[in-house]
């Protein structure tokens, strides 16, 4: 370590010295204008670092000047020197003087300016450069009088002429930039973006608040928040969309996601408004009411609380095993035995919130393992489709077997009411009843159709069977707003239970505390998500239609 009493000599308007003392402590000295040097030299004309004193192996000191630098050592230019009392050192307009050595200190050096900014000779003899307004015989007030002038035109009237004269709509195409961008605090939003051309897009009146009735102009398919009729009508009344929507907060930043904002009036509304049924809520992590799941029952949506789930099933008209299809020991197809897995049938849609429908095709065939055949009097194969379709299938498919010349297929038609007619309605009979034949075959065996639908008998001669239409759910909170793509580092079955689920009916929708595990609400937890109101729900979101509470 280098220990140094730096002195610094300022001289009076007498011209006599007055010293100011400061230690310094350091493995190395560096000297220059850069503020972290030790030895700081704040004058412009001197380089960031110019020299570095630094101990030698002898234990001598010793400065050694910087690249590119020199520096005067004793009257001539060096490069590197021995420190040693009376040792004069010109870096700039400064001069160093190692001083001898004081008690505690290895190194006393003084720093005088030896050279000042104005010279007075060569400024009386015309050489200097005038540094002050009034050398250059300017007026101070004058010059500020005529930039604040100047400021007052080009960043107010300018900006506020658009706003009262139709005017400057013929000139501010050819300006080389916008009049309104220095009155712009911010980016506006993604949306919004087109409207900084023009503040009166939206900026009606100058210096007044956006009304609502202009937000509404473009957004006429935005839904009010009062969804629940018992809520009164006035209950926004007063209220602004820009309290809420604060544009020019950037790109991303005209939705706030404040929960400070929903809990104004959800923290307390059980007592605010008695008759609405909403609960009080005031945050996700310690004061949030259980999940409620909306689910199709009898011909309609039901929205039910969690706990209660139990005594309802999803009625979608479909018999599917997760247990069969999810075995660890594989599923036996004509391929061998196959391990599935979700997203085998579950797949992403676009939007990374639902999931694409399956298709018999894309979904179950895909394996070969759902095959739709029948087999008397001869093997056909028939689509998935409706009972219709399968009906006119499987009849068009036995007229041209029975119509084929290269075969005697006539002996099928073994009927007596069938034998006694012509032969052309013969076949056509015949291949009515095969058809039908063919069709309560694949209802009845439970191994066709009746396996994954569920089927029952109409009495209906032409359509004998009745397919129970398919009622697919998506989305079990609609109310919500959950992505499934941002989950999508979790395995399904860690919030989805279906493991051991015998029927599709039966719902696993993952609880509220499933959620906790890695979400807390609007506050900071280390190794959490931290969560507002507005990540999972939208004050603007549609009401669903069709459910009963």
């Amino acid at each position: 370590m280098i220990s140094c009493l730096l002195i610094h000599v300022f001289r009076n308007q007498d011209g006599a010295p007055v010293f100011n003392e400061n230690p310094i402590v350091g493995e190395q000295l560096r000297i220059g204008r850069d503020s972290a040097c030790e030895i700081h030299l704040a004058d412009h004309r001197i380089g960031l670092v110019c020299a570095t004193v630094q101990r030698t192996e002898d234990g001598r000191l010793d400065i050694n000047a910087a690249e590119n630098q020199t520096i005067g050592i004793n009257g001539s230019f060096a490069h590197n020197a021995i420190l040693s009392p009376g040792t004069r050192i010109e870096i700039g307009p400064c001069l160093l003087l190692v001083e001898p050595v004081a008690d505690g200190h290895d190194l006393v050096l003084s720093v005088e300016m030896i050279q000042s900014l104005t010279d007075p000779d060569t400024a009386q003899a015309g050489q200097g450069a005038p540094l002050t307004l009034a050398e250059l015989k300017w007026s101070k007030r004058k010059l500020g009088f005529q930039l604040a002038a100047g400021i007052l035109f080009l960043f107010f009237l300018l900006p506020v002429l658009p706003s009262i004269s139709n005017i400057s709509e013929y000139f501010i195409p050819w300006l080389p930039g916008n009049l309104t961008a220095s009155w712009n605090p911010r980016p506006l939003s993604g949306g919004h973006g087109l409207f900084g051309a023009k503040c009166s897009t939206c900026h009606k009146q100058a210096f007044q608040a956006i009304a609502n009735d202009t937000c509404l102009e473009c957004h006429q398919q935005v839904v009010m928040h009062q969804a629940d009729k018992k809520l009164p009508t006035n209950l926004f009344k007063n209220v602004r969309c820009t309290e809420c929507h604060q544009d020019h907060k950037g790109k991303t930043g005209l939705v706030s996601s404040e929960a400070a904002q929903c809990v104004g009036c959800h923290g307390d509304i059980e007592n605010r408004y008695p008759r609405t049924s909403l609960p009080d809520i005031r945050d996700f992590d310690t004061d949030h009411p259980e999940f409620r799941i909306t689910l199709p029952y009898k011909n309609s949506l039901v929205r039910v609380k969690r706990e209660e789930m139990h005594k309802y099933k999803a009625e979608q008209g479909l018999k599917m095993s997760h247990k069969i299809h999810m075995d660890k020991k594989g599923v036996s197809s004509p391929l061998g035995n196959m391990v599935m897995t979700c997203q085998d049938c579950h797949k992403p849609d676009e939007s990374g919130r639902h999931f694409l429908p399956m298709t018999m095709q894309g979904s179950c065939q895909q394996s070969r393992c759902h095959k739709m055949y029948f087999e008397e009097p001869v093997e056909g194969k028939v689509p998935h489709g409706s009972v219709r379709e399968l009906m006119h299938t499987a009849r068009d498919f036995h007229l041209k077997w029975l119509t084929d010349p290269t075969g005697n297929n006539n002996s099928a038609c073994e009927n007596a009411e069938e034998a006694e007619s012509s032969p052309v309605r013969r076949i056509l009979d015949c291949a009515n009843r095969l058809a039908k034949q063919n069709l309560s075959t694949l209802f009845k065996k439970n191994l066709n159709c009746d396996m994954c639908h569920e089927t029952e008998q109409t009495g209906n001669a032409d359509l004998p069977w009745k397919i129970t239409p398919l009622r697919i759910h998506q989305d079990w909170q609609p109310g919500a707003i959950f992505m499934h793509s941002k989950h999508n580092t979790l395995p399904c079955t860690e919030c989805h239970d279906k493991l051991n689920a015998k029927t599709s009916s039966e719902i696993a929708m993952p609880d509220l505390e499933k959620c906790r595990k890695c979400h807390v609400g609007d506050h900071v937890v280390p190794g959490k998500i931290k969560t507002g109101c507005g990540d999972c729900h939208r004050f603007h979101g549609k009401p669903v239609q069709g459910v009963s509470r």
